[in-house]
C-alpha cells in the first residue's frame, strides 16, 4: 500500500489533534517580535525636535532631508567609502530618532499615548502619519505616480519611507534592482547605498520591517565587496536578533547565500555558540537560519552546533529535537552529512561528524521515537539507504525489537514501526514478523494475540495494513528482495517466508471479515485483499463455508506442497514459487 493511502491522513489528524494538545514550553517561542512598524514606531513625536518639519496634508510629517551633507553625497567611492564608517553618520540618528527608532534596534520601545501642543495621537495614527507616503508621490488612486524617479525621492530623503511602504518598496526594487537597472546613473547607485548602507540603524530597520527587508535583499544581491563588508558588519552585530526576527532572518539568509565565502564564515562564527543557540535553534524563524547555514557550509563551520548538541552533561539534543522547529534543524543535519560525496577528505569528515550525532540519537532513541515530533528524526533514518543504513538496523535491534506489540500502539512510535516494516533489511524484517505472530503470549483470558489485538487497535490497524502491503507486494513480485525464488540469505528462503506471513494475515484478516466492514481500517485492509484476488489466482487457505471446512482448507494448503498463488498470463511480472 502507498503510504499516501494511509499514513498521510494519518498525519492529518494527527495534526490536528495535537493543536489540542500544545506544550506549555512551546508557549515562549510564539512570543517574538511583531511588526516593526508597530513596534519601533509607536511613541510620541514632536514636531519641535525636527526644527522646521515639512507639511503634509496639513500636519507636520518628519520627513528629513538626506542624513549626509552635500559634500559626503558628492564624494566618490573608494574602496572603503567612508560612509560605511558610523563615526560619520550621527546626522542619521536624527532620522531614526523622528522615527522613534534607536540606532541599535534592538530594544522593544513601549506604547505610550503622547501629546503635542495639548493635542494627543494614537500609536496607530502616528504609525500612518509617519509612514504614509507623501501626497505629491502618488495619484489619484494612491499608487505610486508612474512619471516618478528614483532621484525625485533620494533628493526628498525618503528611501526609509519608501523602502518601509508595501508600494514604496516595490517601486524601489523595480526601477533599481529591476528592469531599468542598466539605464541607472552610477552617482544614483551611490547614492542610494549612502542612505541604505551608511547607518547601521537605517540598515538594521529596513531587514526588521515587512516590507524593506525584501528591498535589503535586492541590495545584497547587487552588493560590491566594499559594500558586503559593510552588510557583514551590520549582520554580525546584532545576529541574533536579527536571526529571530521573521522579516530579517531572510535577509540574513540571503547574504549567507550570497556575500563572499570569508564574510559568510564570518556571519556563521558570529553565532553564539551557547547562550543563544537553543533560541535560534528552536525559533520558528531562526531555525531556517540555521538549516541554510548547515546545507549552505562546511561541517567545520558549524560542528559548534553538533558539539552542543551531544553535550553528556545537558540534554540539548532532547530538548531540540521535541521541539516543533528544532527537529528540522537536527534532521538537516542527518541528511547534509548522510549525502555521499566524491571528495575523500570531505567525505571523512562528514563520517565523522555524524558518528557523534548518531552515538548521541541511538542512545536517546526510545524517548525520541515516542515524542510527536522527534519521531520524524528517526524514521528519516530508517528510510535513507547508504551510510545510514548501519544506524538504521542498530535502531530496529536496539529500539524496536522486543518492543513491538507497545510501540505499535502509540499514537508517534507507530510511524516509526511502519517505515521499519518496509525498509527493514530480510533478517531483521523476519524478526520483525516473527515477533508480532509468535512473539507474545495469548492473554490467558481471551485467548487474543499481538495480531488480534493490533488489527482493532486505533494506531496499531495502520502497523497490520503496512505488513499485509509489504507482503503482498514480495509475493506478487513488486518487493524486489522476494521476486525470485532464489531470494536466499544465511540458507534462508525470504521469499517462501513472505508467502506464509501473508497466508497468516489472509487467514486472520478473512476470519475477522465481519468485524473489520464496520471500521474504515479494516475495510483498507479488505481491500488490500480483495485487489490482490481480482489481479492474481489466489487459492485460500480459508474458506468461509463453516468451521470443519475451514479447518479442513487451513490443514491441507499448510501440508501441500503446490503454491498458494497461480500465475496469472496477464501480469507476467509474477513469478511462482
Amino acid at each position: 500500500m502507498d503510504r499516501g493511502s494511509f499514513s498521510n491522513s494519518r498525519r492529518a489528524r494527527h495534526f490536528g489533534r495535537s493543536n489540542q494538545n500544545s506544550q506549555s514550553s512551546s508557549s515562549g517561542h510564539q512570543n517574538h517580535r511583531g511588526n516593526l512598524r508597530e513596534t519601533y514606531l509607536s511613541e510620541s513625536h514632536s514636531a519641535d525636535f525636527y526644527g522646521t518639519p515639512r507639511s503634509f496634508l496639513g500636519s507636520p510629517v518628519p520627513f528629513m532631508s538626506s542624513p549626509l551633507s552635500l559634500r559626503a553625497r558628492d564624494s566618490p567611492v573608494s574602496l572603503m567609502p567612508p560612509y560605511f564608517d558610523d563615526s560619520n553618520s550621527s546626522n542619521v540618528s536624527l532620522q531614526l530618532a523622528g522615527l522613534h527608532l534607536d540606532e541599535n534596534n534592538n530594544s522593544r520601545k513601549k506604547r505610550t499615548a503622547s501629546s503635542s501642543g495639548g493635542r494627543s495621537e494614537t500609536n496607530s495614527t502616528q504609525t500612518r502619519r509617519l509612514l504614509s507616503l507623501p501626497a505629491w508621490a502618488l495619484d489619484e488612486n494612491r499608487d505610486i505616480k508612474s512619471d516618478l524617479t528614483l532621484e525625485k525621492v533620494l533628493d526628498e530623503g525618503l528611501i526609509l519611507a519608501f523602502a518601509m511602504d508595501k508600494a514604496g518598496c516595490h517601486f524601489l526594487q523595480s526601477n533599481y534592482y529591476g528592469e531599468n537597472t542598466q539605464e541607472i546613473d552610477a552617482e544614483i547607485r551611490n547614492r542610494m547605498n549612502r542612505e541604505v548602507l551608511g547607518n547601521k540603524g537605517v540598515f538594521l530597520t529596513i531587514c526588521k520591517n515587512s516590507f524593506g527587508n525584501f528591498f535589503m535583499q535586492r541590495v545584497i544581491e547587487h552588493s560590491t565587496p566594499a559594500e558586503q563588508e559593510a552588510i557583514k558588519k551590520y549582520i554580525v552585530s546584532d545576529i541574533s536578533a536579527l536571526c529571530l526576527d521573521k522579516s530579517a532572518c531572510r535577509v540574513v539568509q540571503t547574504a549567507l547565500e550570497i556575500l563572499e565565502p570569508r564574510f559568510g564564515d564570518a556571519i556563521v562564527a558570529s553565532i553564539p555558540p551557547k547562550n543563544c543557540l537553543m533560541a535560534i535553534c528552536t525559533d520558528r524563524n531562526a531555525n531556517h537560519v540555521m538549516q541554510k547555514i548547515i546545507k549552505k557550509f562546511a561541517p567545520k563551520k558549524w560542528e559548534f552546533l553538533v558539539t552542543y548538541l551531544v553535550k553528556y552533561e545537558q540534554e540539548n539534543l532532547l530538548y531540540i529535537c521535541r521541539d516543533k522547529y528544532g527537529c528540522r534543524v537536527v534532521q538537516t543535519i542527518v541528511e547534509v552529512l548522510s549525502e555521499e560525496t566524491p571528495n575523500q577528505a570531505e567525505a571523512e569528515e562528514k563520517s565523522r561528524v555524524l558518528r557523534r550525532l548518531m552515538t548521541k540519537i541511538l542512545a536517546k532513541c526510545t524517548s525520541l521515537t515516542h515524542n510527536e515530533f522527534a519521531n520524524y528524526i528517526i524514521q528519516h533514518i530508517i528510510e535513507s539507504p547508504g551510510i545510514l543504513d548501519n544506524y538504521r538496523n542498530t535502531i530496529i535491534e536496539q529500539c524496536l525489537l522486543r518492543n513491538l506489540l507497545s510501540m505499535s500502539q502509540e499514537k508517534y512510535a507507530s510511524h516509526v514501526i511502519e517505515r521499519a516494516f518496509v525498509y527493514a533489511p530480510l533478517s531483521l524484517m523476519a524478526e520483525m514478523m516473527d515477533e508480532i505472530f509468535d512473539g507474545y503470549v495469548p492473554h490467558p483470558d481471551t485467548g487474543k494475540d499481538a495480531l488480534d489485538i493490533l488489527i482493532f487497535h486505533q494506531f496499531g490497524n495502520y502497523v497490520v495494513q503496512r505488513m499485509l502491503q509489504t507482503c503482498v507486494d514480495a509475493v506478487t513480485g513488486q518487493r524486489n528482495i522476494a521476486c525470485c525464488s532464489e531470494t536466499r540469505l544465511d540458507g534462508v528462503n525470504y521469499a517462501k517466508k513472505f508467502e506464509n506471513w501473508l497466508n497468516k494475515l489472509y487467514v486472520r484478516i478473512r476470519k475477522e471479515k465481519s468485524r473489520l466492514t464496520r471500521f474504515s481500517s479494516g475495510k483498507k485492509m479488505l481491500d488490500i485483499l480483495s485487489s490482490m484476488e481480482d489481479t492474481y489466482q489466489f487459492m485460500p487457505p480459508y474458506d468461509d463455508s463453516s468451521p470443519s471446512t475451514r479447518q479442513s482448507s487451513r490443514r491441507s494448503s499448510i501440508s501441500s506442497e503446490s503454491p498458494h498463488f497461480e500465475f496469472d498470463v496477464n501480469n507476467s511480472n509474477y513469478h511462482v514459487f
